[in-house]
């Protein structure tokens, strides 16, 4: 099981950027987001995590995705998936659902994966600027692992109103019988021209001494 452990922990921060479940693409628009974590200590070599994600709005009501992870020599995945509302997608209180399947990757082995998740999202105004908040609950079941994966992460950002934004992810995961997985990570977005960059300070329960810097850039079309 500590094979386990370690799988989830290192995919603990595999969250779309800015959780954007509960939010439905328009159609024809695409968001793109590339983005990479270095971690390390005065210990060990730095890890490196690369990321992808992209999403399309096919139709109306069905956003199309694409996930992609990579840890250098650990792990990786790769999950193309889809994402409709539930209910009404003009309230200011959003709900989405989000199936997808794939691959994922243990050091040299690819095995089959799938995922479900479930979201809810709200914008909100206040006297520094607009923001969101969301929060996703994720069942994954990886080929190899007898027991699923359950996530629920959360995250609220100003969307408006400073020049520099703040950012605030928490993200959790579970095997049953194995202790909680989280990654803590405060941030900051800023836009430069059509783009905006995400830079953020990782902390996470596998080993507190490590701290992860992470780098983003995010992507309309």
């Amino acid at each position: 099981m500590r094979f386990a452990v370690i799988v989830l922990l290192l995919c603990a921060v595999l969250a779309p950027p800015a959780l954007a479940g509960a939010w439905l693409r328009e159609h024809k628009t695409a968001f793109i987001a590339i983005g990479a974590t270095v971690r390390g200590n005065r210990e060990t070599l730095p890890d490196l995590e690369n990321k992808f994600y992209a999403e399309y709005g096919l139709v109306p009501r069905l956003t199309l995705g694409l996930d992609y992870n990579d840890t250098r020599g650990k792990s990786g995945h790769a999950l193309l998936f889809v994402r409709l509302p539930l209910g009404r997608t003009d309230r200011r209180m959003r709900y989405g659902i989000e199936i997808g399947a794939g691959m994922h990757r243990w050091q040299q082995e690819w095995a089959s994966m799938y995922k479900i998740a479930l979201a809810a999202g709200r914008g909100f105004e206040s006297r520094w600027g607009n923001g969101w908040m969301g929060l996703d609950a994720a069942y994954e079941q990886r080929a190899g692992l007898s027991d699923p994966t359950f996530k629920l992460d959360t995250v609220i950002g100003m969307s408006s109103g400073w020049r520099v934004r703040p950012l605030i992810k928490l993200e959790t995961a579970y095997v049953p019988g194995q202790p909680l997985g989280w990654s803590f990570t405060p941030g900051i977005m800023f836009d430069v021209r059509n783009s905006t960059w995400v830079l953020g300070v990782e902390r996470r329960s596998t080993n507190l001494e490590t701290i992860g810097l992470t780098f983003g850039l995010w992507r309309n079309f």
